[in-house]
């Protein structure tokens, strides 16, 4: 796997401000290594956090492998993202495999549940990923 963001470039990247509350699930390998390096500029930064854990987020980082999880968490964490909040939706792309989960997928749930993308990048070649805000938002 190779990684294509680190440090503060990827917190750059993800739009991460200083006191901001930060909350990431499911991450793959080196993705919470890579962020080490800022994490006193922020308020809080739970990692591989369970559901509901972490409340008034201002931006969770959540990775996903299939479908019906993000279907299923998506909106718990809409409830506990703050206004005007981000979601970072990454999904795993393995290779030479089918996968209930792609990038048509992620924004059809992300849409249904009020969502819009605003920016989209990939971690490494395996974890592509798709910032969204709530609809009428900009962040």
């Amino acid at each position: 796997m190779s990684i294509a963001w680190k440090g503060e470039d990827l917190a750059r990247k993800l739009g991460i401000e200083k006191d901001m509350s930060l909350a990431i699930m499911n991450p793959p390998y080196g993705f919470v290594q890579s962020l080490v390096e800022i994490r006193e500029m922020l308020r809080s930064m739970h990692t591989d956090i369970k559901m509901r854990v972490a409340v008034n987020v201002d931006m969770f980082v959540y990775f996903s492998r299939r479908r019906k999880g993000l279907e299923e968490n998506l909106p718990k964490l809409l409830e506990d993202l703050n206004q005007p909040g981000v979601i970072w939706i990454g999904w795993l792309k393995p290779k030479g495999m089918k996968a209930d989960l792609d990038e048509r997928a992620v924004r059809d749930i992300a849409q249904k549940s009020g969502m819009v993308s605003v920016d989209s990048m990939a971690f490494s070649d395996e974890w592509p990923m798709i910032k969204f805000v709530r609809a009428g938002e900009r962040r």
